[in-house]
């Protein structure tokens, strides 16, 4: 019983150093971008939940979708994109 909570503190400050390790690695710029595009993924989600009942009451011609529906389409494919280039971008700048 003794081994097992010593392999669990070494477990524990294993995955610190890991931790602590990684932060240093990938710095305060990514992570400010990150929160920027959180920051903006939670904005736009929000402005389109407040106002989704009007915006429901606009169909997009050729696919008759609720437009709510079709501007949340967008804009969970372009935050996915914004993060996709993000991410590349700073792949490139770690090399």
């Amino acid at each position: 019983m003794q081994n097992a909570s010593y392999d669990r503190r070494a477990i524990r400050s294993a995955m610190a150093s890991a931790a602590s390790r990684l932060d240093q690695q990938i710095g305060a710029r990514l992570k400010r971008a990150m929160l920027a595009l959180l920051a903006a993924w939670l904005g736009y989600f929000t402005l389109i939940s407040m106002t989704v009942r009007t915006l429901n009451k606009v169909t997009v011609p050729f696919i008759d979708v609720p437009l709510a529906s079709f501007l949340v389409a967008q804009g969970t494919a372009v935050i996915f994109l914004a993060a996709l280039i993000l991410m590349r971008a700073f792949a490139r700048t770690r090399r």
